[in-house]
């Protein structure tokens, strides 16, 4: 029987020198059949080029759980790939079953390019700041900064590269162009070198020109949720708390001269003054309450979501195709259309969490708020935590939204990149898989085993620190931000 092998519609066939997250997406045939996975006991990619065998890595067979039949992803790790040279690969898939061994294809193996990355071409690195937006922020603004006597706009901040101190500044350079030493940040202007400040962050990609930014909003509204923004009014003034809306949110947005905006939210509540009372110390740090909180600030950075784009879902999510979003809230809906199933599974959302963010025997809460007909599951996979389903939870849903939390402690040994999966999955048994519709939002990965109130991850976030740092360059460029 011939037996095939071949990428999916969508896969990518080539990979870059040291790149762990690219997946390859392949589809197992035999006889033109898509093949039956589920049964088999182990699953390895074998790989080689026109010498012959190189180097092989296992595929757990729980990554098969949320795939259409005969499908598999290899998710290539470094001792499979790393030190390999630029060139064309090979590729088959050994399965292993009751019946033997089953080789794919059984012709001419599946061909594959791994090619250069940046560091093996000639040329040297580009260092710039890691903050999100920062370098763009900084070439919108430089826009503004005006020159000569006729006040003509300045040429923008060009970011070139970095050296470890001044002397190393080249001798000349052109109106704008930046470097950093060490940490400063150094800008050419009027014919010379200006130290325009410490800015301090690891190395990120360099940001693209922007135009300018012409303005900064700061509105306010009251809201009787801490987690989802409000739809009223905005108003220029702080608006004064109550009892039915605690708290108070605050929108800053940067107005851009090319007509975008960014916005930024920071939420705040003012609570009723208490009488004065005593404390139990002794009950209060026994209380089983406290003893979950104390554990939650003794193992995690309390509330930080590891999880991206939870507000918008606008990225880093695999969305079914049966999936809309409405982002007219923050964080966004997610609603999965009502979908009768009678075999396989069909995968609703899904985030690679890449390898290193997932730490050895530890206890991690996953979180959302969700509501609708039927049974779906959840999973943090593959081979997070012990036992037989790994952490594949049931989520049965009600006709109201509620916070749905599920607890688990990784294995001594986890490693490799894992998935933050929820899927509706067929059962003959649990016949409330079968048919589901699913609304779901506030989407979140913590450490700890407290689920705490929904927020975007921290690199989607601009800080008054950063604020303050973008601020303070240009001015000392000579250009405002108001």
């Amino acid at each position: 029987m011939d037996k095939t092998l071949e990428f999916t519609t969508k896969s990518p066939r080539q990979i870059k020198q040291g790149d762990t997250e690219t997946a390859f997406t392949f589809i197992c045939k035999n006889a033109g059949s898509v093949v039956d996975l589920t049964q088999a006991t182990s699953i390895t990619a074998k790989i080689g080029n026109a010498s012959g065998y190189l180097r092989s890595q296992p595929i757990a067979t729980t990554s098969l759980v949320g795939l259409n039949p005969g499908w598999i992803n290899l998710q290539p790790m470094p001792d499979l790939i790393s030190g390999l040279p630029a060139g064309n690969y090979q590729l088959e898939i050994w399965v292993t079953d009751q019946a033997g061994t089953s080789i794919y294809p059984s012709d001419k193996p599946l061909g594959f390019t791994i090619t250069n990355n940046i560091e093996s071409e000639t040329g040297a690195s580009i260092t710039t700041i890691a903050f999100d937006d920062f370098v763009e922020a900084m070439n919108k603004a430089a826009s503004t900064i005006a020159k000569g006597e006729k006040g003509d706009p300045g040429e923008g901040l060009d970011i070139k590269g970095q050296v470890t101190s001044v002397s190393e500044l080249p001798t000349t350079a052109n109106e704008g162009d930046g470097y950093l030493v060490n940490e400063e940040l150094y800008v050419y202007t009027s014919g010379a070198w200006k130290d325009c400040g410490t800015i301090q962050g690891p190395q990120g990609i360099q940001g693209k020109t922007g135009t300018g930014i012409s303005s900064t909003t700061i509105q306010y509204q009251i809201s009787n949720s801490a987690t989802t923004a409000p739809t009223g009014t905005w108003s220029n003034n702080i608006v004064a708390t109550t009892t039915a809306n605690p708290y108070l949110w605050m929108k800053a947005t940067l107005n851009y001269t090319d007509n975008t905006t960014k916005d930024f939210y920071l939420i705040s509540q003012k609570g009723d003054k208490g009488d004065t009372g005593s404390v139990d110390n002794d009950g209060l740090t026994t209380a089983p309450a406290f003893a979950a909180l104390q554990a939650q600030v003794n193992n995690s950075t309390v509330g930080t979501n590891m999880l991206t784009n939870t507000g918008d879902l606008s990225a880093n999510w695999n969305l079914t195709q049966k999936v809309t979003v409405d982002t007219s809230q923050k964080p966004a809906v997610l609603h999965y259309a009502a979908t009768t199933i009678t075999s396989s599974s069909y995968p609703i959302a899904q985030q690679q969490i890449n390898e290193g963010f997932l730490q050895p025997s530890t206890t991690y809460t996953a979180s959302f708020y969700a509501k609708g007909t039927g049974t779906f599951l959840f999973f943090c996979y593959p081979s997070v935590s012990s036992g037989t389903s790994d952490t594949r939870t049931r989520v049965t849903l009600t006709s109201n939204y509620k916070l749905y939390t599920i607890t688990f402690t990784t294995v001594p040994n986890v490693s490799g990149n894992k998935n933050f999966l929820l899927t509706q999955s067929y059962s003959p048994s649990a016949t409330d898989q079968n048919t589901v519709e699913a609304y779901v939002y506030g989407l979140k990965l913590e450490k700890g085993s407290v689920a705490t109130d929904w927020c975007p991850n921290p690199s989607e976030i601009l800080t008054q620190a950063d604020y303050a740092k973008i601020k303070a360059a240009i001015v000392a460029l000579g250009g405002s931000l108001s």
